[in-house]
């Protein structure tokens, strides 16, 4: 039994284990399973919630939901407890969405004796959605040995770019990354970037694909931009930026329409968005089945 908090846990044998997972149950060669997932999604989820519930109904095994209003750590149970009282309800795994990041949460795992998997945490981790982007980019270019991917945006508060960066460059892309400086983190040689672009245009460029993220005024405490208006003519995917992509771009969502990208083009043919969302079923049955097989 295996728990997934963050991809940095993961060796490149452990992530090919689950791209192969994943692969087969696209082709229809769909593992079962048996017993109950609990899903405790204290923020706000579309995409993510929805494609773990069916992940696990694929699998055979029954979801069971928890939000922020129907916890009890509304009323002052912590999450450790929250989790605890999982496992004794003979729970084999967790999926959590929380506002705070998990860190250290090596105690956690250990006590809890069930599979712990991050469905994101605060602007710390979001490991399905960094493996549903490799194995997106996986298929469209074959493999992404040197081929060069520009994060252009909130790098600052984005625990996407904190899981889809270190997967990339476990495989040999070479990362870029584009955006207001205030919303580029400090640290950010630590995730071994190449280059830094203040021109969104020259990094367009020099990258093969480019994932343009959400601007997370949710997680911002400070007013970090000039206007949304002038943020998406500095560092939006415009018609013009659209015509000079060499290759695909991407986006997690939920897309801020006409902020982070024109909303004319959020499905155009140069777009692999519908294909991440359609990945992210086959991703999460996978570190469900790698996680509990």
């Amino acid at each position: 039994m295996r728990s997934l908090i963050s991809v940095r846990d993961l060796t490149r044998d452990d992530v090919m284990g689950i791209i192969n997972i994943a692969k087969d149950i696209k082709n229809g060669k769909t593992p079962r399973m048996d017993g109950d997932v609990a899903l405790l999604f204290l923020e706000p989820s579309t995409r993510t919630r929805i494609s773990f519930e069916k992940a696990v109904r694929t699998l055979g095994m029954t979801p069971y939901t928890v939000t922020d209003s129907t916890s009890s750590m509304v009323k002052g149970e912590s999450f450790q407890d929250t989790i605890l009282t999982f496992a004794f309800l003979g729970f084999r795994a967790v999926v959590f969405r929380i506002p705070f990041t998990l860190f250290p949460y090596e105690d956690l795992v250990n006590r809890s004796g069930i599979s712990l998997i991050n469905a994101g945490d605060s602007s710390h981790q979001h490991p399905t959605q960094g493996l549903i982007d490799l194995f997106t980019l996986t298929e469209s270019f074959g493999d992404v040995e040197n081929r060069r991917v520009l994060f252009v945006g909130d790098i600052l508060y984005s625990r996407v770019f904190r899981s889809t960066a270190p997967l990339l460059k476990l495989f040999g892309a070479r990362i870029g990354v584009s955006g207001p400086r205030t919303l580029i983190p400090r640290d950010i040689h630590v995730f071994e970037v190449e280059k830094v672009f203040d021109d969104v245009d020259e990094g367009i460029e020099w990258a093969d694909a480019v994932i343009w993220l959400r601007l997370q005024k949710e997680r911002q405490r400070d007013n970090l931009i000039s206007s949304e208006k002038s943020y998406f003519m500095q560092f939006g995917l415009t018609e013009e930026r659209h015509k000079k992509l060499k290759g695909y771009f991407m986006h997690p969502g939920p897309v801020n329409r006409n902020v982070d990208i024109d909303g004319d083009l959020i499905y155009s043919e140069k777009s692999l968005i519908k294909d991440q969302v359609r990945n992210g079923i086959f991703i999460r049955t996978a570190v469900l089945s790698w996680c509990l097989g």
